[in-house]
This record gives C-alpha cells, structure tokens and sequence, in this order.
C-alpha cells in the first residue's frame, strides 16, 4: 500500500487550489489521498470496465466529500468498450449515467468530462478532458481532428495517454508510448498550466522544461505498477491562477 506525507496550506487565503492528481488506479482503492481543493483522475479507475467496476468508482468518488469537485475521464480499459476505429460503440449504462446524471455534479462534485470543456465557477478554472489514445483512430488526421477541439483558454488538460516524449517511455525500452499530435496542441497552441494523464504506468512523475516544452506542468499520476499493483502516490500540484 503506498503511503503518502500530507502538505496542508492555507488555500482561501494564499489563492492558491490544490490539485490532487491520480490515474490508473485499476478498482484498486489501497492508497491514501492527501488533502485537497479538485481531484483530477485521467482515467483507467477499472480494469475490466464493467458496469460493477464503475459503480464502485462511483460510490468512491461520492464519499470523497473532502474535494469540492472530482473531474474525471475514462482510460482505455473503460473506452475499450466505445472508442474504436469504427467510432463509438453504444456507452456502458455506468458510464452514460456519469455524463447524464447531472445530480453527480450538484450533490457530489463529481464532474465528468468526454471531449468536452468545463469552468469552475467558484475558482474560475477552464478544464478539457478527453479518453482518446491515437491508437483507437484510424489515422492521424482524425487523432489531430480530436486534439484540435481543446479551447485554446484551456488552464488544465486531461488526456488518459501522455503527449509523445513526455513521461512516455516504458521502462527497459527507448520507444515513446506518447501521441506526437497531442504534444503539438498542447505545447504549441493551448499551453496549458497543467496537463494530466496516465496510461504508461512506469513513466509515472512530473516534468516541467520551459525551454523546450513552455510553462506547461506535465503529470503522468498513474498509481499502478506494470502488474496493476498500487506502487505510486497520488500527486500534488498548486496553482495560483493568475500566474
């Protein structure tokens, strides 16, 4: 079980929010999540994607009443089921309950976004999510077509699978996993504060290179090892927004 020291700061009154980051945690629920303002999961929170498995994410998302809002997406062990090379395939009932029960936002925060933009109303916060990979495209103009959707005001992204180069490499191997079209819209068209995601479990951690990549802050916050064993702690990011 991965343990994690806790940093606790004054939010309200510094303007800073407090993310807590986490992917790929695969229906296992053996970590501790450190205090925090959102929760941001990039997806994969099942590992068979059946409606059992997203029910129980469910019900954990709507105890977690210390984050005023959980933003999630889904990640290819959920997507399997409706990202294809022949489109969308009919949503599993859980998932479509996710995008369609508004009362998960009202009583429980819990934001759920497939290809799509949301804005805090409180922070002012612009989010896009999105679960795609390039491989589930049949070529890159359609992946490019997908990416091309982000709203260049976007502050945080969310994408299941890194952008090429980024905390993409699988340990023993030189081979990139990442999507070179989402480096190029995130790097040079939305620029965003902050983009999260996960997939490559061994490439786990945070990078920011403003030479070569802008202000950007890159998070792969998968918490699962290569065997879907929790090895990982969930990541924390402050941001101010306006800075």
């Amino acid at each position: 079980m991965a343990e994690i020291n806790s940093i606790t700061t004054d939010n309200f009154s510094t303007g800073i929010t407090r993310f807590v980051c986490i992917s790929d945690n695969h229906d296992n629920y053996d970590f501790t999540l450190p205090d925090g303002d959102l929760l941001l999961h990039s997806g994969d929170f099942t590992r068979n994607g059946t409606e059992g498995e997203i029910e129980t994410f469910v019900n954990w998302l709507k105890n977690l009443t210390q984050f005023r809002l959980k933003i999630v997406i889904v990640g290819n062990h959920e997507s399997k089921r409706f990202y294809t090379r022949k489109r969308y395939k009919k949503l599993p009932v859980a998932i479509d309950e996710l995008k369609k029960d508004k009362s998960l936002v009202s009583k429980y925060g819990i934001v759920y976004l497939q290809d799509e933009a949301f804005q805090d109303p409180v922070t002012g916060w612009k989010f896009y999510g999105s679960g795609w990979l390039s491989e589930q495209c049949k070529d890159p103009d359609e992946i490019r077509r997908h990416w091309s959707e982000i709203p260049i005001d976007t502050d945080i992204v969310l994408t299941h699978g890194p952008p090429y180069s980024i905390l993409d490499v699988t340990s023993g191997t030189a081979y990139n996993l990442g999507c070179k079209e989402l480096l190029k819209s995130v790097t040079t068209i939305v620029k965003p504060k902050l983009h999260v995601f996960g997939h490559v479990h061994r490439a786990y951690g945070q990078l920011k290179n403003e030479d070569e990549f802008g202000k950007t802050l890159f998070v792969n916050a998968s918490l699962c090892d290569s065997h879907f064993r929790t090895a990982h702690l969930p990541i924390v990011v402050d941001l101010k927004k306006d800075e």
